[in-house]
Parts: C-alpha cells; structure tokens; sequence
C-alpha cells in the first residue's frame, strides 16, 4: 500500500471529518479515489477475518488433520518433486 503524508492542516481536518467510505474527487468531480476512515476500516477487517467455524470444529479438524500436516517447506519440496517444470 502506498502511504500518502498530508501536510495541509485543512485537508486533515476534512478527512478527520469524515465518517463513512467516501470518494475523492477533483475540483471537476473526476473521482480521484476513495478514502475509508481508519476506525471503519479497522472493524471491517475484523469482521472479515472471522471464522465461520467454532472453536471446536477447529480444534476437532486439528486432531483429525495433524496427522497428515506438512510444514511450508515439506509442502514446497512436494510441490518441486511433483511439478519440476514449474520451478527452473
């Protein structure tokens, strides 16, 4: 992500205000972009990150599962040996 630092004390003051997603426009109403305040952004990515599985599915698939897991690298040797086309 691009990190943009406003050094207009008005501008801030405008984004502060804002309390909802919003576009960004020009003075000619050409949509420049969309800002989505900090506090808004914040409590969508949590929800997004929720599990749609309760914990005790999760711990149940971790014991039935944990017997055939692979770490990353276990994973990433399998995927070499299987498709070498891939990794020159």
């Amino acid at each position: 992500m691009t990190k943009v630092v406003l050094k207009d004390a008005q501008m801030v003051a405008t984004l502060d205000a804002i309390q909802q997603r919003s576009e960004i426009c020009d003075s000619d109403g050409r949509v420049l972009g969309y800002y989505v305040p900090s506090e808004i952004a914040m409590r969508a990515s949590k929800r997004q990150v929720q599990s749609p599985y309760s914990k005790e599915e999760l711990d149940r698939r971790f014991r039935e599962e944990a017997k055939d897991a692979k770490t990353l690298a276990e994973f990433w040797e399998d995927m070499r040996r299987k498709h070498p086309e891939k990794f020159q």
